[in-house]
């Protein structure tokens, strides 16, 4: 579900899409998919996901953050060149 990420996808906009489909999933399971699917990425990129999806806390994440994030995260483990 998230090699989309890695054909270039915004991050923001593929979970969104991901949440739409499915009103069941939350920050924790998008981030639980993404380490499922990418195991040698950060685990700050789940961390990212949920400050995202939990605006008005410590400091928040725009779509164009977490977007840039995931790809950094996704690059700097080798999944994306």
């Amino acid at each position: 579900m998230m090699e989309a990420l890695v054909s270039g996808v915004p991050a923001s906009k593929h979970f969104k899409s991901l949440m739409e489909a499915d009103e069941l999933m939350d920050a924790g399971k998008l981030g639980d998919m993404l380490t499922f699917e990418f195991p040698n990425i950060s685990p700050a990129a789940s961390m990212a996901i949920r400050k995202w999806l939990s605006p008005g806390k410590e400091y928040e994440v725009s779509d164009e953050d977490v977007d840039a994030l995931i790809s950094h995260y996704l690059k700097e483990s080798g999944y994306m060149l």
